[in-house]
């Protein structure tokens, strides 16, 4: 576990990040209530310094409690590195409650008065003929939030190397032999359909030790799509793309049988190829998010 965190861990060559804005909406009862610029996060993608061919992808996205409807405060990262035989992945999400905007609420609020705020982090290792996870909950003396990462990583680290429980999977129980994390299968899908490949398509890969598959279930091209949001200082943003493509997903889970479905459009030219331009997803019946490209950094 130490070597695989060394290996996630080590330095980057330099990223190309591109930054998001998030909308989100809550459910109550009947009616959505939402709005725009309630928080954000990042895609980041580079290589290895040590090695060239480990293609390095982060993630960060969630909300802002000092901007989000009721305060909510969820957000999680996750770093996946691929040699395109082997993944590692380090992983960690804020954990609270989530059956309804009021049950999640009033998580946050006891979490506050007990002066416990509890993440769940992961360390994923995926190889062609096996896989091993560990997983354990983490507690910070304060309320992190998406402008905390560094913090809540260090955390996170010194708690795997610590304890975790541990999965394994591996023999007949392993159905995917590519090695495969989640990010990686998402860039692979996307590549597919800009080739023109037939929907639905799917890519198995391998998270917390169990198997997962994601399929594309359609894939259509939009000459142009304009988006629009507006920050909380109230100057609106206006975007019109070109050249897309709308991506729908479904993952499932095989041992559950859950499934979750998100949605993204994505350039298909230039700088923008394979980018999404916005992503939405609906995790539970009472949150709605939609993050829409902002800035990209170089």
């Amino acid at each position: 576990m130490d070597s695989a965190l060394r290996w996630i861990l080590r330095s980057a060559s330099p990223a190309v990040q591109y930054n998001y804005v998030m909308t989100a909406r809550v459910r109550l009862l009947l009616f959505w209530v939402g709005a725009d610029d309630v928080g954000g996060g990042y895609i980041r993608r580079s290589v290895s310094a040590a090695n060239p061919e480990v293609r390095m992808i982060e993630v960060l996205f969630g909300s802002d409690p000092a901007k989000a409807p009721r305060r909510i405060n969820h957000w999680g990262a996750a770093t996946e590195a691929y040699d395109g035989r082997s993944t590692r992945m380090l992983g960690f999400m804020k954990a609270a409650k989530t059956d309804s905007a009021s049950d999640a609420e009033a998580e946050f609020r006891r979490q506050n008065e007990k002066g416990e705020h509890p993440f769940d982090a992961l360390l994923s290792i995926v190889e062609a003929d096996h896989a091993t996870a560990r997983k354990t909950r983490l507690a910070a003396d304060t309320d992190l939030d998406i402008h905390h990462l560094d913090k809540a990583q260090e955390l996170a680290v010194r708690q795997l190397r610590r304890e975790g429980k541990v999965r394994e999977l591996r023999g007949a129980a392993l159905k995917c032999g590519t090695g495969r994390g989640f990010l990686q299968s998402i860039d692979d899908l996307t590549s597919m359909a800009m080739s023109g490949a037939v929907t639905p398509s799917s890519r198995c890969y391998i998270y917390n030790a169990k198997n997962y598959t994601l399929t594309l279930k359609r894939a259509v091209r939009v000459a142009s799509k304009k988006i629009e949001f507006e920050r909380k200082k109230g100057a609106k943003v206006e975007k019109t793309y070109s050249d897309l493509m709308d991506l729908e997903f479904v993952v499932l889970n095989h041992a559950s049988g859950e499934k979750t479905d998100f949605e993204m459009s994505v350039g298909t030219k230039g700088d923008l190829r394979g980018v999404p331009v916005q992503i939405v997803h609906q995790p539970n019946w009472w949150f709605q998010v939609v993050l829409n490209l902002d800035t990209i950094k170089q």
